[in-house]
This record gives structure tokens, C-alpha cells and sequence, in this order.
């Protein structure tokens, strides 16, 4: 068997690296994701070797906040995968090496893995990330199903209405979060499709929102943003976490992890919430310079609608 060959992505290769992903990754990694980027196949690029696909990595530019009230544009990496046959010969070294070359304007590069040490020879460096609070769940006494707050599953076109409170809740307050165009709604639409998303409205205005879902007895809050409005902002996450709460409680839910960024007013309504939750470190992260230094000193957080 010879070399592999890195290549740009093709439109034929889609079988080939749906089939790379559902053996690679645990769980499969399906493309629905991948499949929405128009640019896909510019952001792509494969391996290949006599017997076919046998690795591929997604560059994908990003648009994120940093710790100087700035927005830095990044190489954010994904979909690095290698099939067994090809694996041990620095197949994956040589990806990175490539995507990196076609990020000639982004500012850093990132990604996120369970493997650090496979990208530490590329120049990565890993950072931790407070993401999530998990622990033992109980509706709390304030749990009720508010009328201000909406409720409806999150399928594409469902999300367009958020983004303004999004971005001004993100805005000059958290790191790493991105700045979302429509592709990254419509990515994040798919990365939470067929949770529930609450909606706090005021007339026709949304002022927060929260997307949240339950898995057997464990309940998820997947993002959540309020507009930043003085002595207003924790009376609406009050409402929406009510309203999540009526819903695990029927639901059954015993456990929770809570991906929310450490801003003050929300901290204390998700104390309330679920006062045993622990903030857990996550070290998944990882990045690297290319024209300058990641600046991400701050409250950090990236949501499940964000990754890539």
C-alpha cells in the first residue's frame, strides 16, 4: 500500500468520509452538520490511499470574542480523523500541517480532543474552560411553568430570532464565545435539533432564551442568554430556568449539567436551581498561534450549538 495523498475534499468523497466518520468517532459522527456549510468542500481536506478516504480534517474560519473586548478571526478545527489501516504514521500530523497552511489570514487556530497529546508536535497547547456544572438535581421550589415563557423544539429556521440577545449577552462579557453568522446558527440548529427551546417574549420582543433537553433521568441545559439589562437580566433567567425546571420535574430528572458561562447574574439564579451542581474543568481545549497569541483571559465558554 502506498502513501496517502492529501488532497482538497470533492463532491464524490461525501460516502467515503461519512462512512471514515460512523467508524472513527464514538458516537458516529454523522455529516448533517457538514452537509449545511456551502463551503464545505473549500474547508475540507481528505487523505487518501489505493484503498480509498482514509483521513480528512475540517478547517473551518470562525469569528471569536477575546479577553480585549475584540473579535479575532480563527482556524477552528474539526472532523480530524484517521482510519485504523492508516493509522502510526503520522497521518494526522500531516493533516493538521495542511489545514494549517490554508489558514494564512486567521489570527490563532483551535480545536477541541481527548487526545492533547497528539497535537502538542503541532504547536498546541491546551486551556481550561469552567463549561459546565454537573451534579444531583431536584426542582427547586420556585419550579413553574411561567406564561411569559415559549415553548418549542429547535429544528432549523427555529433560532433565527435570537440573535441579537446572543450577541449583546456575549458581548464584551464572555471569551471564545463566537460571533455567530448564519451559518453558525444554522450549524447550531442542527447540533440541537429536537431539544426544547424556551423563549422569555415581551410583546413580539425576545428578552432570553434557554435550549435544554433530558436523557433518561438527566437533564441538560445546552445555552442560555438574557439581554444584559440592569436589575432585569437574573428576574428573566429566574423565569426560563422555572419553566425548565416544571418540565424535568415531570420528566423525571435526578441529575443535570448545566453549560452556562460564570456571568454573575446567572450564578445565582443556578445556584437556586441546582444548589449541588459542581462547575467542572474542561481541558478539551486547545490552540495555537499563527499571526499572534489567543487572547482568552476571562469568563470562557463555548455552547453545544458551537462546536465544529
Amino acid at each position: 500500500m502506498s502513501g496517502a495523498t492529501i488532497r482538497p475534499a470533492r463532491a464524490e468523497d461525501q460516502p467515503g468520509l461519512t462512512a471514515l466518520w460512523a467508524t472513527v468517532f464514538t458516537p458516529a459522527l454523522a455529516p448533517d452538520q457538514w452537509l449545511v456549510d456551502a463551503q464545505r468542500l473549500a474547508h475540507t481536506l481528505v487523505a487518501q490511499d489505493d484503498a480509498g478516504v482514509c483521513g480528512s480534517i475540517y478547517g473551518l474560519p470562525k469569528r471569536l470574542r477575546e479577553s480585549d473586548g475584540g473579535v479575532a478571526d480563527v482556524h477552528a478545527i474539526g472532523s480530524v480523523a484517521v482510519a485504523e489501516r492508516a493509522r502510526g504514521k503520522g497521518l494526522a500530523r500531516r493533516l493538521v500541517a495542511a489545514t494549517l497552511e490554508t489558514a494564512r489570514d486567521a489570527d490563532w487556530a483551535l480545536l477541541f480532543t481527548g487526545t492533547p497529546d497528539v497535537y502538542r508536535s503541532s504547536g498546541f497547547a491546551s486551556f481550561s474552560m469552567p463549561r459546565t456544572l454537573r451534579g444531583p438535581w431536584t426542582a427547586p421550589a420556585f419550579a413553574e411553568a411561567a406564561g411569559r415563557v415559549e415553548r418549542e423544539t429547535v429544528g432549523l429556521g427555529s433560532l433565527g430570532s435570537l440573535g441579537g440577545v446572543y450577541e449583546r449577552s456575549r458581548a464584551g462579557r464572555v471569551v471564545l464565545a463566537p460571533v455567530r453568522d448564519d451559518r453558525d446558527w444554522t450549524m447550531a440548529e442542527v447540533r440541537m435539533r429536537g431539544a426544547r427551546l424556551y423563549r422569555r417574549v415581551e410583546g413580539s420582543a425576545v428578552r432570553g432564551y434557554a435550549i435544554a433537553d433530558t436523557d433518561g433521568d438527566l437533564g441538560r441545559l445546552l445555552e442560555s442568554a438574557v439581554l444584559p439589562e440592569p436589575g432585569g437580566s437574573a428576574a428573566v433567567y429566574r423565569e426560563l430556568y422555572a419553566a425548565v425546571a416544571a418540565d424535568w420535574a415531570a420528566a423525571g430528572v435526578r441529575a443535570c449539567e448545566l453549560a452556562v458561562p460564570a456571568l454573575p447574574e446567572e450564578e445565582r439564579v443556578v445556584h437556586d436551581f441546582a444548589p449541588h451542581a459542581v462547575r467542572q474543568e474542561d481541558r478539551t481545549g486547545m490552540v495555537r498561534p499563527l499571526r499572534r497569541e489567543a487572547r482568552l483571559h476571562g469568563i470562557r465558554h463555548f455552547t453545544a450549538g458551537d462546536y465544529f
